[in-house]
């Protein structure tokens, strides 16, 4: 393969003229959530941390390929490990004309069609009927593109909508951050149902209302908690029901007490060590993401702003002020 010209299933387009562009166009892809949702996995912290590799062949694959997740941006990850586990080792085939007098040299691809097209009728015609072919012989919608992948690390589907990943992730992170609040409250708080405004409405009276934004921002929640464990195995984007029960211990019975508990995540004042990464990772990350989505950079920004005062309590979810 070109490597200086990559191609990625998960990047629109095919090549770009630089690294630069490259990693730009990369930090907007699906690439750059799957590498977000790996960073809050608790097995992968773990094993880079005391420097234990999952027990799970599979696990252990995935935890090897993705490299080092301590960096806390993604460009750096890229560079240094993204662009070669998510490269394709071929690129897409091409349609192309076949050479008559040379036919023993072509390489006839394993999936094609090889029609004969005559060039004294209208082109308008030759399209319909080509079309006609291919609605015959190809998959159409059917054609699942992240089957045919050649990369280390490959593409569950390419069926996906990259804000309902990215509020995936939002979701899972505001509760592992802050394991005690109400569901509602992290809804609002991202704004999933901007319509909704129940900050100042008693819940007794508007049950309806509340208990449907605690609905959605739950469906968000389980839906990212599958995909942080389907990709543990190397499947992402998978959002579907993926429970890693008791059973489960990654690095054997003999660190699994250890495990559980330096990862821990607790409302209380005594926080796990996975927890307290957590807060200083992350904990700035969300509460400008909050102050984002809710318009108020403009009144944070002020120096000792109402809004500036609030904020801390308002993310936590312990005040609806703000």
């Amino acid at each position: 393969m070109d490597r200086q010209q990559p191609f990625f299933k998960g990047i629109l387009g095919f090549t770009r003229q630089s690294s630069e562009m490259l990693s730009r166009d990369a930090e907007e892809s699906i690439y750059r959530w799957w590498w977000e949702f790996m960073r809050l996995s608790p097995v992968f912290w773990y094993a880079r941390t005391y420097e234990i590799d999952p027990i799970d062949p599979q696990i252990a694959e995935t935890y090897k390929l993705v490299g080092d997740l301590s960096y806390p941006y993604f460009n750096q990850w890229w560079h240094m490990t993204g662009v070669n586990i998510f490269a394709e080792e071929t690129r897409p085939a091409k349609v192309a004309k076949l050479d008559l007098f040379n036919l023993d040299k072509h390489s006839f691809i394993e999936k094609g069609l090889y029609l004969e097209i005559p060039l004294t009728i209208r082109k308008e015609t030759i399209l319909k009927q080509v079309k006609k072919l291919l609605n015959e012989y190809h998959d159409g919608r059917g054609l699942d593109l992240a089957a045919t992948t050649t990369a280390q690390l490959k593409l569950h589907t390419k069926r996906y909508r990259l804000r309902v990943i990215e509020i995936e992730f939002w979701v899972l992170l505001y509760r592992m951050l802050y394991p005690n609040i109400e569901n509602w409250r992290i809804g609002d708080r991202l704004q999933l149902s901007p319509h909704l405004k129940l900050r100042d409405m008693d819940r007794k009276g508007e049950p309806r209302l509340f208990d449907g934004l605690s609905s959605l921002t739950g469906r968000y929640l389980y839906k990212g908690k599958f995909t942080l464990n389907n990709l543990l195995f190397g499947k992402f984007p998978n959002g579907t029901a993926s429970k890693l029960d008791e059973s489960f211990m990654p690095f054997g019975k003999e660190h699994h007490q250890a495990y559980l508990d330096a990862t821990k995540l607790s409302g209380s004042e005594e926080k796990s060590e996975y927890h307290l990464w957590l807060i200083d990772q992350y904990a700035s990350r969300l509460k400008h993401e909050v102050i984002r989505r809710n318009r108020l950079e403009e009144n944070y920004r002020k120096p000792l702003s109402m809004t500036w005062r609030r904020m801390p309590a308002f993310v936590a979810g312990e005040s609806d002020l703000v």
